[in-house]
């Protein structure tokens, strides 16, 4: 009964994941297209879908710690039951759930390669702000004033300069 439930919730981990992949296409459009408010709300969405895999994360330790037990699995080295261990302990009825854990690291690899290519993206359009704001650096005219307060370049002089005011 441990390994269904393992099982069925590596099923929920894997449609979350892929729906995490469809955030992060769209977050990669938005970027692309300059959509701003698309972004803002493809961001709330990747950062609930985010809490979600966490959650289910939790989820997942305490199901194969069970079902690591159910087998009679020993904890490893750090007093941890991994999936692999459980995976190894099935024998023959393995090969579902391994199926399904090699569906979640594919996944996962994927994750990595898009939030690689939206990181260069926005690096991309940081280069292009900072060349820029140096294109545009290049036309402002001097200080009037030094950093001391005093005027730079000409001498201040007029009625009311002369009489104190």
């Amino acid at each position: 009964m441990e390994i269904k439930l393992i099982l069925d919730h590596l099923k929920k981990e894997t449609a979350l994941y892929k729906e995490f992949i469809g955030i992060l296409q769209k977050e990669t459009e938005n970027l692309v297209n300059r959509d701003f408010k698309g972004l803002y709300e493809t961001v709330a969405l990747k950062e609930h879908a985010l809490k979600r895999i966490e959650s289910l994360g939790t989820l997942r330790a305490k199901l194969i710690k069970n079902g690591g037990a159910a087998l009679g699995v020993r904890p490893g080295a750090k007093g941890e039951v991994t999936l692999m261990m459980v995976i190894e302990a099935l024998g023959e009825r393995r090969v579902e759930i391994e199926a399904e854990r090699n569906i979640i690291i594919s996944l996962i690899e994927s994750i990595k390669e898009i939030n690689k290519v939206n990181s260069l993206v926005v690096t991309g359009s940081l280069e292009n702000i900072n060349k820029t704001l140096g294109f545009l650096g290049n036309f402002l005219q001097t200080s009037v004033y030094k950093p001391s307060g005093a005027f730079e370049g000409f001498s201040p002089k007029g009625s009311r300069l002369s009489e104190g005011a």
